[in-house]
């Protein structure tokens, strides 16, 4: 045996260059955090505004690939501004409600409008920095996503109502459909719009001439609604016709984030009404439970006044099932009192006569079909009342059908306005989009929702990921290397994914290590993995992180749920009894360069020979879990019977730990006592190295620890692929194969 392996102190036996990767800084040994809590596994080889792309995994597109990518980046670009709802005005603020200018105390000649616009609405506030940091304020120009509806309707012989419905996109989470869900951690959601509808009643004169709007005795009356996604962290991958939705944060970060979103909107528009239209059973309950909880939990804690927000659940599909449609009126009767108390803004002459208290919050799963027409439902029932209120209606009790042409010029606008926000959020008109217009369902509204079905899967599988890294990079997201990066990787990624991630990878690791690790042992290395969490397969199902802990005496496997904060089942295995490590390739997936590189996709294979200690995290009783054993396959030299439990080590946003090591206690917690654990730190420079150099590691501290126990077989510590290129190709069914290619025929 050599004794150079066994090192009496720290990592003696790994190579210098590897030793000091296992050493935390000098700052996290006093501070005892960590050192960078963004730190990422994935090498920094893209630069920013760089001519080559090199990716992470080495491979290096070509200059006429790139003049491809280049292309089609800039044809996305044009298509955004071309065809997504663009509006300006070069001396009117598009960006405010009427009711919100009206508050603004301004001098209309000396101040540019980029000094007076809502920045939350103006879509190309990031292009425009140069000019907004360079003193050129005056030639900013404000653009507003959204859509510009006008109409026009003579309701009497003397009156004309002029009818515009006006939408704004706030960009702070723009998006395309299931690349953008639910809320970012600073409370902005996805597909928040904010809808105003204006009325203006023009009068004729003596003369017969029309008064210019805004002299008197013209009126202008508003009503404001806004319409975005549920305000916490939850997702829903792209993948069906109906894919299921996840919530993702905690309780208390989910709580957090509805409340940073609703107190924002209270302090800009007042008392939300939050009108949830998704179903109570289903695909969509869980979320919708999940809303409804954390609204609650906002007002209990009282992060939220009470008095500022009512939560209506109205499931949209059970109440209109077999097409009808018209029981959202009952819906509005319920808001009836709401709408009563909340008001509008009316303007008339030279000052403001009311003014709007409140706002209605509609959202359903994807805040368009189902949500447009019940926000058209309430607008309609406040233009009932504000024409009313101007005593120029001709018979209240009948609505708006008592003035022909007016009923189906709202309808017109309304759902036109609903197919431009979503073309921009799902690709596709809106559906339902006849019972807008008309006010009844019919068999060939249902057909066309069918085809938009059809049309929105395509988008949201082939194009969508690349629309959302140019989205993303037009309002300063992400760089131009990410859009490539996306190309390639054909994926799109959230603004501070690799924190968040990072962030909830390192609260797993300790989680981990505080719930499973036996006192008195040392933590000499934990790691992110992904595993089957079950014995004798290397199929990884879920995507579902899982935590590594080599301690001085055991490695310990545990699936760790995020959203709970606990470890759900973990799995002990001896040094004593760990009798072989293997290492190497380990290739889960095949439609990306990455996929394939080696390098990137590494893992372990842990055999050993004993039944290990297999816990549950819930106390008081035992029950069979995913990690109970089949039959063993796998034989020892000896002809021993070996199970195994294999562990593929994450490629990005890696978070490696171990406790303080003997030489730096001193100097991190110079205060320790005997019964107190060490404290765990970061190993930044290992976390920021390749997968395959941190399995290696891996396997180098698992030989010298195992040299303490005992002597280990001559293949202990075997270097071959665990499941190869190739392997991994064959196992491919040939839709998978399909789905590639269409995508780099589109895109690549």
């Amino acid at each position: 045996m050599n004794d150079d392996l066994t090192g009496e102190a720290g990592f003696r036996w790994l190579s210098p260059q590897i030793s000091r990767m296992f050493r935390p800084s000098k700052d996290s040994l006093v501070s005892g955090t960590e050192d960078g809590a963004t730190g990422s596994s994935t090498p920094q080889t893209e630069r920013e505004g760089s001519a080559v792309v090199e990716t992470s995994s080495g491979v290096r597109k070509t200059s006429t690939s790139l003049e491809r990518m280049e292309r089609r980046v800039v044809e996305e670009i044009a298509r955004v501004f071309s065809t997504s709802g663009m509006f300006y005005a070069f001396d009117y603020d598009l960006t405010r409600s009427l009711q919100a200018k009206d508050r603004q105390v301004i001098d209309g000649v000396s101040e540019p409008l980029a000094c007076i616009a809502d920045r939350d609405y103006w879509f190309n506030w990031h292009i425009q920095q140069p000019l907004l940091t360079g003193g050129g304020l005056a030639w900013a120009l404000p653009l507003v996503q959204g859509s510009v509806q006008i109409g026009r309707c003579q309701i009497s012989k003397d009156d004309v109502v002029q009818i515009s419905v006006v939408s704004r996109r706030n960009w702070r989470r723009i998006g395309m459909r299931y690349e953008r869900r639910g809320a970012d951690t600073n409370g902005n959601v996805a597909n928040f719009v904010e809808t105003e509808q204006i009325l203006e009643l023009e009068s004729k004169q003596e003369s017969g001439q029309h008064v210019d709007v805004g002299a008197h005795p013209t009126h202008i009356a508003s009503f404001v609604q806004t319409r975005g996604s549920m305000p916490f962290l939850w997702t829903q991958t792209g993948a069906g016709l109906h894919p299921a939705a996840v919530v993702a944060g905690t309780d208390d970060s989910n709580a957090a984030t509805c409340a940073q979103h609703l107190q924002h909107e209270i302090s800009r528009v007042g008392r939300q009404v939050l009108v949830s239209l998704v179903e109570h059973g289903g695909r969509e309950a869980a979320v919708g439970t999940a809303y409804a909880g954390v609204v609650g939990r906002c007002v209990a804690s009282e992060m939220v006044d009470a008095r500022m927000v009512r939560y209506v659940p109205w499931d949209f599909h059970h109440e209109t099932r077999g097409m009808r449609y018209e029981n959202v009126q009952q819906l509005v009767e319920q808001l009836r009192g709401e709408i009563s108390g909340m008001g509008y803004y009316w303007h008339a002459g030279n000052a403001p006569l009311t003014t709007q208290h409140g706002i209605f919050r509609v959202n359903c799963m994807d805040c368009l079909d189902r949500t447009n027409v019940v926000q058209s439902a309430i607008a309609r029932a406040v233009f009932n009342e504000q024409l009313v209120r101007l005593g120029v209606h001709a018979a209240p009790e009948l609505g708006l059908a008592a003035h022909p042409g007016l009923e189906p010029t709202l309808n017109r606008l309304w759902a036109n306005n609903g197919d431009y926000i979503s073309r921009q959020y799902a690709g596709t008109s809106a559906m339902k989009g006849d019972f807008t217009r008309t006010g009844r369902r019919n068999f060939g509204g249902m057909v066309n929702d069918a085809t938009y079905s059809l049309a929105r899967l395509w988008i949201n599988t082939f194009r969508d990921y690349f629309s959302q890294a140019v989205l993303d990079f037009l309002v300063g997201n992400h760089a131009a290397a990410a859009v490539f990066r996306t190309l390639i990787d054909l994926r799109s990624r959230e603004p501070d994914q690799v924190r968040q991630m990072a962030s909830a990878r390192e609260t797993a690791v300790r989680t981990s290590v505080a719930i499973v690790v036996r006192d008195g042992e040392r933590v000499q290395l934990a790691c992110v993995v992904q595993s089957p969490m079950a014995l004798d397969s290397l199929k990884i199902a879920a995507a579902a992180d899982s935590v590594l802990i080599l301690t001085d005496t055991a490695v310990y496997v545990c699936s760790y749920c995020d959203r709970q904060q606990k470890v759900s089942e973990f799995l002990r295995i001896g040094l004593s009894v760990l009798a072989r490590v293997q290492y190497g390739a380990y290739i889960t997936d095949t439609r990306t360069p990455q996929c394939l590189d080696p390098s990137r996709n590494h893992g372990v294979v842990l055999s050993f020979a004993l039944a290990p200690d297999h816990h549950s995290s819930s106390p008081g009783y035992e029950f069979e879990s995913s990690l109970a054993a089949t039959q063993p396959f796998v034989s020892s030299a000896d002809g021993e019977k070996l199970h195994f439990i294999a562990c593929k080590v994450a490629t990005e946003a890696q978070v490696v730990m171990q406790h303080t090591p003997d030489d730096a206690e001193s100097a991190a917690q110079p205060t320790l006592k005997d019964s107190e654990q060490p404290a765990l730190v970061r190993l930044t420079r290992l976390e920021n190295q390749a997968p395959d150099l941190l399995t290696e590691c891996l396997c180098s501290a698992m030989l010298s620890l195992k040299l303490a126990h005992g002597d280990p077989s001559s293949q202990f510590i075997t270097d071959a692929p665990i499941i190869s290129v190739a392997a991994a190709k064959q196992s491919k069914t040939l839709v998978e194969k399909m789905t590639t290619r269409l995508h780099s025929a589109l895109w690549i």
